[in-house]
């Protein structure tokens, strides 16, 4: 992911995705979050190329699809289309629509898949293109621009070698290989609700992050027994993390800068900065249960039990991307 991304967070809100209901080929029930988030309707764009800068072009010539997608609407004279784009940004799956006018008459239909540079039909004989993206809103040329220049590249979760997602809301983490799921458990999470905001809050951030360290054995300390003799650490604070912290006060630039660079290299990130740090996955001081504890029990790791991290921990590795949403 382009570390010209930072620069540009904030220009946009885009909300998260109304995935359509099940019944269609390829589409994830609606009522399972995790193959919702990791199989929308049509395969994820894994970046976007840049929107033409003029919307001068040579009679004739080829009109390519700005990033993976699927024609949502021709128009009735086949002068212009509107392709569906779904990608990925931090713990959540978007979606932006890319709109081409001025064209030759377009073939393609409504429900076709289409891949990033695909010729979609050329230039009619005005020699005039409009290219234009719909994020909640019409964008600007220039935010357009940005938003495709900050977004070149994107990630795939599904084809990652290993992929952790966790699930705030269902109590729940299901690792990937290959994005075929090979297990799913019960988790915990820190004993305040609320998504990670600032060091001691007691909160489980959200966000995609990566496994950075990793130490089975023995602790020591007055709280080494409820490591649970596992421990995974994620790079908490993100990319993400470090914009909101920048916006608040409470980092500077430099330091927003320093943790880009790591996070994007799937290596730790500042740690003794007022957004917190050491997050991470743990077993637990005995066995513990949802009924008991509402699922609260750590300082904002993710806390599983015992048995599974025992089970998994070679299952995940250091470099495997944690999305927790």
């Amino acid at each position: 992911m382009s570390s010209r991304l930072s620069r540009y967070l904030g220009v946009l809100l885009v909300g998260w995705v109304s995935l359509p209901s099940s019944g269609q080929a390829g589409e994830a029930p609606a009522s399972d979050a995790f193959e919702a988030w990791l199989r929308p309707p049509v395969p994820p764009a894994d970046g976007f190329a840049p929107v033409p800068g003029s919307s001068r072009a040579p009679a004739g010539s080829e009109v390519r699809a700005l990033a993976h997608g699927r024609v949502e609407a021709v128009s009735p004279e086949g002068r212009s289309l509107t392709l569906e784009h779904f990608y990925y940004e931090n713990h959540e799956l978007r979606r932006v629509r890319s709109e081409y006018a001025e064209l030759e008459a377009v073939t393609l239909r409504p429900g076709e898949s289409v891949t990033r540079g695909q010729v979609l039909s050329r230039v009619g004989a005005k020699g005039r293109l409009a290219v234009s993206l719909h994020a909640g809103k019409r964008l600007s040329a220039a935010e357009a621009r940005s938003f495709t220049q900050a977004r070149a590249r994107l990630p795939l979760p599904a084809s990652e070698p290993v992929l952790l997602l966790v699930s705030h809301a269902g109590n729940e983490l299901r690792l990937y290989e290959q994005g075929r799921e090979v297990e799913r458990v019960e988790v915990g999470f820190g004993q305040a609700e609320g998504p990670k905001q600032v060091r001691g809050d007691n909160r489980t951030p959200v966000g995609m992050y990566f496994v950075v360290q990793k130490h089975r054995g023995t602790f020591t300390g007055a709280y080494g027994q409820y490591y649970g003799g596992h421990w995974l650490r994620v790079n908490y604070p993100n990319l993400w993390d470090a914009e909101r912290g920048l916006a608040q006060g409470l980092i500077t630039r430099e330091v927003r800068d320093r943790i880009a660079r790591a996070w994007e290299e799937r290596k730790a990130t500042e740690a003794s900065t007022r957004l917190g740090s050491g997050i991470g996955f743990h077993g637990w001081a005995g066995e513990w249960s949802l009924e008991e504890t509402g699922g609260r029990l750590s300082w904002g790791c993710i806390v599983m039990h015992n048995p599974d991290i025992s089970r998994l921990f070679d299952r995940m590795p250091e470099g495997a991307m944690v999305v927790i949403f």
